[in-house]
């Protein structure tokens, strides 16, 4: 696979950028939006893809957004959805969706190729 067939890696500064990015997805409310989760090293990744729009000649250019977490921690581990509390900037990892936002975490049984290795 050559370099230009992988994405740009971008790791937001929390969890929390991750999440108000993932939210403001979905509007209109329409829109499914997910979050990939994947063992990587000893990380577990969670992240979303999307793309540059209208940035130039980079038009179009894949982006995967994302936050590493220790590969130990049982609370994003077993997570199925980030549930996102509306009026507050809050959220939880929960095995079932509930009231408010709830973000499917799609698990991946391993690292997508199209996304490069040096992730941290």
């Amino acid at each position: 696979m050559n370099i230009e067939d992988k994405v740009l890696v971008i790791k937001t500064a929390t969890f929390n950028d991750l999440v108000r990015l993932a939210v403001s997805t979905i509007i209109p409310p329409q829109v499914t939006t997910y979050l990939l989760k994947f063992k990587h090293r000893d990380k577990i990744i969670i992240g979303i893809l999307g793309v540059f729009r209208d940035y130039y000649k980079q038009y179009g250019l894949p982006i995967f957004y994302y936050y590493s977490f220790s590969s130990n921690d049982p609370m994003v581990l077993d997570a199925n959805y980030v549930i996102v509390y509306t009026g507050e900037e809050k959220y939880e990892f929960s095995k079932n969706p509930k009231p408010g936002v709830s973000l499917p975490i799609i698990t991946l049984a391993e690292k997508p190729p199209f996304i490069p290795d040096e992730l941290t």
